[in-house]
Formats: C-alpha cells, sequence, structure tokens
C-alpha cells in the first residue's frame, strides 16, 4: 500500500477493525468517481474493502478517517436495525416519469443520445447526496472536534467539494437539468454548506445569497440541526425527513445492510462538473 497514513489515521482504521469485527483492505482502483470510495463488508465478506486512485494527494488522509466514520456509525448500531437505502430500474423510471415532461424539455438543448446520460448523472447524484449528505454532516463534525490535526485536510476537501457543487448554479446547469432535479440538488447542497461552514467557521453560501435555493435551503438546514439522533438510526430518520421536505421519497427504498448486493460498491456524494456539460 502506498498511502502515507499521518496521524491520527491508522487508530481511527484499527478503532473501525475492532468496531465492526472486519479488516480493512486498501486497493487501487483508477476507475472510481472519488479519491476514495468504501465498499462495507457484509457478513459474507472477510473484510471491508477501501479502494483509492493512484495518484492522490495529503487529502486522502481525511478522506480514509471520514469513510471510517461511516463504518464505525454502521455498525455501532445493532445489525438487525442497520438499514441502507437503496434503487433499481423500477423506482428510477416511477421517479422519472414524474418528472417526463421536464425531460422532453431537454429535447431542445441536448441531443437524444445525451439526454439518457445526463438523466442518469442527475439522477444518481441527487440519489447520493440525499443519502449521503445527513451522516456526512454528522462524520465531518466528528472529524472537527475529535481530530484537530486534521482541520486543514478537512477544510481543503470541503472547499473541493464545495467548487463541484457550485457547478449547479451555473446557466450551463439550468439549460441541461430538470428543474426538479436541479432545485433539490441546489437546496440539499446549500444546507450541507451552511451547516458545516458554520460549525468550522467558513462561509460557504454568500453564492446562494440570491438564488431561489436560499428560502427552502434555511429550511432544511434548521430542520437538521433541530432534532438529529447521532447514530445511524438517526440518520437514516433525517435522510427520510430531507426526502419528504424535498418531494422525492419515493426516489428510492430501504433494504438491510445484509440484503445489499455483493458487488454493491458505495460512494461519497459528487456533483456535477463543467466536464459532464460538455
Amino acid at each position: 500500500m502506498d498511502i502515507p497514513f499521518i496521524d491520527p489515521v491508522p487508530a481511527v482504521i484499527e478503532e473501525a477493525e475492532r468496531i465492526s469485527g472486519k479488516g480493512i483492505e486498501f486497493i487501487q482502483k483508477d476507475d472510481i468517481p472519488a479519491y476514495v470510495v468504501l465498499q462495507m463488508a457484509r457478513n459474507n465478506m472477510p473484510s471491508h474493502l477501501i479502494y483509492h486512485k493512484k495518484e492522490h494527494d495529503e487529502i486522502i488522509n481525511h478522506l480514509i478517517v471520514h469513510e471510517c466514520g461511516h463504518l464505525l456509525r454502521t455498525y455501532k448500531c445493532p445489525e438487525d436495525q442497520r438499514r441502507i437505502p437503496y434503487t433499481n430500474q423500477q423506482i428510477k423510471y416511477d421517479a422519472l416519469r414524474k418528472i417526463e415532461n421536464e425531460i422532453v424539455d431537454l429535447t431542445n438543448v441536448l441531443a437524444k443520445d445525451r439526454i439518457a446520460h445526463m438523466i442518469y448523472l442527475w439522477y444518481t447524484t441527487l440519489l447520493q447526496q440525499i443519502t449521503n449528505f445527513p451522516p456526512d454532516i454528522m462524520i465531518e463534525k466528528w472529524i472537527f472536534d475529535q481530530f484537530p490535526m486534521l482541520r486543514s485536510l478537512q477544510l481543503e476537501a470541503i472547499r473541493r467539494q464545495h467548487a463541484q457543487a457550485l457547478s449547479g448554479l451555473t446557466e450551463s446547469a439550468g439549460k441541461i437539468a430538470p428543474p426538479t432535479i436541479l432545485f433539490a440538488s441546489n437546496v440539499m447542497n446549500y444546507a450541507f454548506f451552511r451547516i458545516l461552514g458554520l460549525y468550522i467557521g467558513e462561509n460557504f453560501i454568500r453564492q446562494y445569497s440570491s438564488t431561489i435555493y436560499l428560502r427552502k435551503g434555511k429550511e432544511l438546514a434548521s430542520l437538521t440541526e433541530k432534532d438529529y439522533a447521532d447514530n445511524h438510526e438517526g440518520d437514516n430518520i433525517m435522510i427520510e425527513k430531507w426526502a419528504s421536505l424535498l418531494n422525492i421519497s419515493d426516489w428510492f427504498k430501504w433494504r438491510g445492510f445484509e440484503d445489499v448486493p455483493p458487488d454493491y460498491i458505495g460512494a461519497r456524494p459528487t456533483q456535477l462538473t463543467s466536464r459532464d456539460m460538455k
């Protein structure tokens, strides 16, 4: 393994292994959507898998601790209470059918062979946000409080994510995204960066001040901070609250942790970038 760990990463990895009763194996994999991607072990797997790209910088230390945070939250929950959000082709079809008119409108700006790709990208991104942002907020607060030595890397990681998120405010995004998806995505971005920015002392929301996402974003942020049980069950309750507020509760369903297909690989949220818009 060619990752130069810094303190406190080895200790966090050891704790995640102890709590989960599984080892963590690091695998170089360059065709992943992020620097680091976690595949949590189910009962029939000997270890958790953390995929990482060959090319990375010191920020990978923060990302690995973040993924260990997901492991700790999941495995501290009793096994019979662990639930994972998922989707399939039927769920996706039913969800997108509700915005069929918005998708048809895209034919005015996108070639037909591009529309399917872009809709898949937007739908996937939205689900990654709704199912990951609530626990991500709590994990980032945990990292900030417990590991001051990682704060500079944490800030850089959040700044990079924020830079990607701002692509959703561009004129290009408005032309190629169904309004329903774009609105929900930007509202979640606002809430996510508002909460974390206030917590760590960084203003990430000035670009949203004159947008249509401000009011609903504030409402979502307030909902999140009002009553959040800081554990796996609380994460799932908050995910459902977010989905209800954004009117996308039926865009995904839940299944038991051990019922997830063995080839499932989780990924943290990604925003649409200018490269995707070409």
